[in-house]
């Protein structure tokens, strides 16, 4: 009888994830039909779900900007802020879970406070010290001022605090300063913190559009996600053209989260997986 029931409850798990699934990949096969819709069935009512294999608004949408150029730039400064946020997030993690360290649950809570921020709000502030630092259409614009991640710090911080104080005794013994702990010992463990940021990293900075369209101009500097505005525009907005370019500008984020979905479910859940060594992992209270 019991037997039973687990199977129906796992028969039940596995449709109402299903569905769930499905709810959540509803937009990108929308995206996908109207991408290659003849342009007489975009408004139709109801909306017709079969795809019509049109694809010149695909052709259009590889002749109205240099995308091999767009690209390149959102791979420099996408990767360029992945790599100053692990740096500064890691560092900054890592100076906040000391027990020694005086005043850090204030510290602590200055930076949650700045979660709070829109930033809608330093929007001119930003744009104001970036003109007086003379990165305005350039790269370096666009990575600097989000070289340091709030985000990145509370979980690097929360991670570094289930590492357990025997290992530093281990390091401190050998020699090992509290720099080197870090890059030699605490990080290397960190691999499912390190992947989430990374993950959330990418999404949030590939993502970018509003800062970019403010701060460049023409395509000395411009990342792929600005080329979307180029099908919005006075004569209206070009739906075919405009969801073939989303679904590319999308493609680098979806392949990225397929090869560090398991980092992320592991450091959300807050579990490390049976494969990987339990003890550098085991919370400790201090």
């Amino acid at each position: 009888m019991r037997l039973g029931q687990h199977q129906d409850r796992r028969v039940l798990r596995t449709v109402l994830q299903a569905g769930v699934a499905l709810i959540f990949l509803f937009p990108f096969y929308w995206a996908i039909v109207l991408s290659v819709a003849p342009k007489s069935r975009v408004f139709t009512l109801p909306p017709d779900l079969v795809p019509g294999w049109d694809f010149h608004p695909w052709e259009r949408v590889f002749q109205a900007a240099p995308w091999g150029l767009y690209f390149l730039h959102s791979v420099i400064i996408t990767g360029s802020t992945i790599l100053l946020v692990l740096i500064t997030g890691a560092s900054a993690g890592y100076a906040l879970s000391l027990p020694t360290f005086r005043g850090r649950e204030i510290i602590f809570g200055i930076f949650l406070a700045a979660l709070m921020v829109p930033p809608e709000a330093i929007l001119i502030p930003d744009y104001v010290v970036a003109y007086h630092l003379h990165i305005l259409n350039s790269l370096r614009g666009q990575v600097l001022p989000f070289a340091v991640n709030v985000f990145a710090i509370f979980i690097f911080r929360q991670f570094f605090k289930t590492l357990p104080k025997e290992l530093w005794d281990a390091a401190q013994l050998d020699g090992a300063s509290w720099w080197r702990y870090l890059w030699n010992m605490a990080l290397p463990l960190s691999k499912p913190a390190v992947a989430t940021v990374s993950l959330l990293t990418f999404s949030s900075q590939w993502s970018q559009f509003q800062w970019p369209l403010i701060i460049t101009q023409g395509q000395a500097a411009r990342p792929i996600e600005v080329a979307l505005s180029y099908f919005q525009g006075f004569d209206g907005t070009h739906w075919r053209e405009l969801a073939a370019a989303s679904l590319l500008t999308l493609t680098p984020i979806i392949i990225v989260f397929l090869f560090t979905q398991r980092y992320f479910v592991v450091s959300v859940a807050g579990r490390v997986d049976d494969r990987e060594p339990s003890s550098p992992m085991t919370p400790v209270n201090r």
